[in-house]
């Protein structure tokens, strides 16, 4: 069930990076088929610094609205401090002269972006929506 929230932001990412790929007209080539690949590695972390710590809260305080609100309020500003630091990184991309290679600099901005906000936003939507055995039942076995 874990497994199935870590691929929430990437299927949201994924969602919007090849749906502004074709509003925009940029094709898929060797460069931007990079990118899914890339996504899966860089995307995932976000969810599960955010995951483990809503469950670490989670088994201390009891109250997942609450879990949640620390983790965002505590350890989301180092989730965003990394994907913005990984974003500043990849803008360099945007001054090549090949074109391929700044469309790719430009695609890693926006999925970054899109992983980061699918895991500060969509994900403690789903999990106070679902409230996942992976989370909840962490206090019965530790508390």
């Amino acid at each position: 069930m874990a497994s199935l929230f870590q691929l929430i932001p990437l299927i949201f990412s994924i969602v919007v990076l090849f749906g502004f790929m074709g509003w925009f007209q940029i094709d898929l080539n060797f460069t931007t088929a990079l990118l899914s690949s890339i996504m899966i590695g860089v995307g995932i972390d976000y969810t599960t610094h955010f995951c483990w710590h809503v469950r670490e809260h989670y088994i201390s305080i009891g109250d997942l609205s609450v879990a949640i609100e620390k983790t965002l309020s505590i350890n989301g500003r180092g989730i965003i401090l990394n994907a913005l630091s990984v974003m500043i990184g990849f803008s360099a991309l945007i001054f090549s002269e090949f074109l391929n290679v700044r469309f790719f600099g430009l695609l890693m901005i926006l999925m970054i972006g899109t992983c980061l906000l699918g895991a500060l936003v969509v994900v403690p939507a789903f999990l106070i929506q679902f409230q996942p055995k992976f989370i909840i039942n962490q206090r019965k076995c530790n508390g």
